[in-house]
């Protein structure tokens, strides 16, 4: 039965969940201000949330009916039967509360009592559950009314990055990494808009209505190339802009996110999207944690721990 749950957090989504949270660590690391518990306890958060919303996605879209015959993938543990709706509705209340559990612990780490920053983040805490829980979940799932792709970008980018930065208390709020964080959360915008396109026939048949669905199969995928090139401008620009020029050859690790981008551009063929959908996934995940080792190596952070 354990490998069945293991199947259903779906572990090949996680390096990417995690990496926006290492690379705020890493550019709040190039500032003097990293902490090893803090870095610790926000993966670890980072990873809960990603879970739960794994389990959340297979729960709602068996209850909306979109993980139909039609669905192309990996199949889901709830419509194939292999976990039944009531267990995974209480996995996904287990995850909820270990969710919020590390986040107290993390913020405690971080902060301690000090209350202003307690509430800004107990709402933003707050706020990354909701968002797991009701991107498929509840009478109006925000992606199933083509919402998916603003929230991914919020959460997997900006909350993400510029978030785990804010928790290290020395880290100067000025220098706040913020296109690392849109680069971030282009990236990863990207990887849902291929899974979109993917399924823009079943999701049509469902009533799942998706960005790539109103944007239509070439809007879509020209929406899809530039994700992928403003991700990789933002680095362009963020790199000179503070003074690391050395690192801009570091850009050539996105290389196979723009091949990848290519690929799906010119495709309409379901298991290749899929195999892009993959690739597209781990691409910009190490791609962010290229990125993070090269900021802490230009830094010589390294050489404190």
């Amino acid at each position: 039965m354990l490998h069945i749950w293991i199947k259903a957090a779906r572990l090949r989504t996680l390096p990417l969940s995690a990496s926006g949270v290492i690379l705020g660590g890493a550019v709040a690391a190039s500032e003097g201000a990293f902490r090893p518990a803090v870095f610790a306890l926000s993966v670890l958060t980072a990873l809960l949330l990603q879970i739960l919303s794994n389990f959340a996605n297979d729960y709602g879209d068996y209850t909306h009916g979109s993980d139909g015959a039609g669905r192309v993938g990996p199949s889901r543990a709830v419509s194939s039967g292999e976990i039944s709706p009531r267990s995974m509705f209480r996995a996904v209340a287990i995850f909820s509360c270990l969710s919020a559990l590390s986040a107290a612990a993390l913020f405690w780490t971080s902060f301690g009592t000090e209350p202003a920053r307690w509430g800004a983040f107990a709402a933003l805490g707050a706020a990354s559950i909701a968002a797991a829980l009701f991107y498929t979940m509840g009478r109006h799932p925000y992606g199933y009314n083509g919402l998916g792709d603003f929230f991914v970008f919020v959460f997997f980018g900006l909350v993400a990055v510029c978030g785990a930065y804010a928790l290290y208390p020395e880290a100067p709020l000025a220098r706040m990494p913020g296109l690392p964080a849109c680069a971030t959360g282009f990236f990863a915008t990207a990887v849902l808009n291929v899974n979109n396109i993917r399924d823009m026939e079943n999701d049509r048949a469902s009533g799942k209505e998706t960005l790539a669905l109103r944007l239509g199969a070439l809007g879509a995928r020209r929406y899809h190339l530039a994700l992928v090139g403003m991700g990789l401008l933002c680095w362009a620009v963020y790199l000179p802009g503070t003074d690391r020029y050395s690192l801009l050859p570091g850009l050539l690790a996105g290389l196979p996110l723009v091949w990848s981008a290519k690929t799906v551009f010119g495709s309409t063929r379901s298991d290749v999207l899929d195999a892009q959908l993959r690739r597209t996934s781990i691409c910009a995940g190490l791609f962010n944690l290229i990125m993070a080792g090269l900021i802490v190596w230009r830094s010589g952070a390294y050489l404190a721990w």
